[in-house]
């Protein structure tokens, strides 16, 4: 079983979009930040440079390395001791801004900081949660199904993630409303400003009430056996706290937001790939799976050289900085044939939109439950069909969002 949708934004067009003038320009020297690279440019600006120099050096931002193909990726993700996180994934980045755990840190830290951070999202506990998920995506789905009509970013793909990592953490329901808008002004200040003052101090404002109540008034909640978890054998500091909250907060809500509204969108301009599943509900994870493979959420992430490493041929140097391009990764035609089409029939999933190795996605198991989820409810309403095309963007050059998904049910 196949569904096809062009690599464009623009699936309703039979028409390629036409050759941008700054493919070449940033194809030679790669630069998440450049203000004409869309999501739809980068997927061509992928193609090129993994097939013309899947290694290659880009003078952008103080000179970066570019990795691009399926295996070199999964090889610098499996190497922690060669590719250190430690220097922050997030690059560029305002000086002083705090390293979010476990991600940016490297072992002992890294092991430490994710031991305390796991337990919600355990397989046993994502098992528990899932009737309340559940209930959570009908409490979304229902009105939006019930009218008719909708937006489906703004009323399921950016509300539900928070309110699902919020039932798994223990995020209050003030914090879940300040989360979203604390992120976007994070993303869009981090890379461009001196200092962290624009954005960090609400963060850790925030976080300072969640910590507060979980000490004096604890609950069955995660957060209130995390601010008593000991770190290394002794209670965590606030700052620690922190960096884990924030963790949480970002990496909970942003790859499931953008996830599941280029899953919705996905089905949208799709409907037939709706008949399909109505037809096939066993098709469901398939779905899900191509979403994440297709529509990377997180375009890229960042690694520091703690040595001199050859990958795909090409000699790169100690102390260098490595772009890993996770999007051109899960379109690599050496392991993805007809990679820019959505199939139901890849079989093993082997993209690595969760990561490899030991930052591998703490959340999988909830994001997909998430997601197979609001699937099945979907088809129990009518099929839904797009009404205006939306806009995909970059924040922070790497998190690729839709600005909405206004939609239109069939009538019963």
């Amino acid at each position: 079983m196949t569904s096809t949708a062009p690599a464009s934004g623009d699936t309703n067009s039979a028409d390629p979009p036409p050759r941008c003038p700054h493919l070449a320009r940033l194809t030679a020297g790669f630069d998440a930040h450049d203000p004409h690279l869309s999501p739809d440019l980068a997927i061509e600006v992928h193609r090129a440079i993994r097939s013309t120099a899947p290694v290659t050096y880009s003078p952008a931002h103080g000179g970066t390395w570019i990795v691009s193909r399926y295996h070199d990726v999964k090889t610098a993700l499996a190497d922690h001791e060669t590719f250190s996180s430690a220097h922050g994934v997030f690059f560029p980045r305002a000086a002083g801004t705090p390293r979010f755990a476990p991600l940016e840190y490297d072992p002992p830290e890294q092991v430490a900081f994710r031991t305390a951070m796991k337990p919600p999202f355990s397989l046993a506990r994502v098992r528990e949660l899932h009737d309340a998920v559940v209930q959570q995506v009908r409490s979304h789905i229902h009105p939006i199904a019930a009218r008719g009509h909708g937006d489906l970013i703004a009323e399921l793909a950016v509300p539900l993630p928070l309110t699902v990592v919020g039932l798994a953490v223990g995020f209050t329901e003030h914090a879940q409303r300040r989360i979203r808008e604390l992120t976007s002004n994070t993303w869009d200040r981090m890379p461009k400003d001196d200092g962290p003052g624009g954005f960090w101090p609400a963060f850790a404002q925030l976080f300072d009430s969640e910590i507060r109540r979980a000490r004096q008034q604890p609950g069955e909640d995660y957060l209130s056996t995390l601010v008593r978890t000991p770190l290394d054998g002794r209670p965590p500091r606030d700052d620690e706290l922190h960096v884990m909250l924030v963790a949480y907060a970002i990496a909970g809500h942003e790859t499931s937001m953008n996830t599941l509204a280029h899953l919705l969108w996905q089905l949208a301009v799709q409907p037939e790939l709706q008949e399909t599943l109505h037809e096939d509900p066993g098709l469901v994870p398939a779905a899900v799976e191509e979403t994440l493979r297709l529509w990377t959420p997180v375009d890229h992430g960042t690694r520091v050289t703690t040595r001199a490493v050859r990958l795909g041929g090409t000699e790169i140097p100690a102390g260098a900085r490595v772009v890993l391009l996770t999007g051109a990764a899960n379109r690599d035609p050496q392991v993805f044939p007809d990679p820019d089409t959505f199939r139901l029939d890849r079989g093993v999933n082997r993209h690595l939109t969760f990561g490899h190795g030991i930052h591998f996605c703490m959340g999988a198991h909830l994001a997909r439950v998430e997601f197979a989820e609001v699937l099945h409810e979907l088809l129990r309403h009518p099929v839904f069909t797009l009404t205006a095309a939306p806009t995909r963007y970059f924040e922070n050059g790497r998190h690729i969002c839709l600005d909405r998904l206004t939609v239109q049910f069939a009538r019963r």
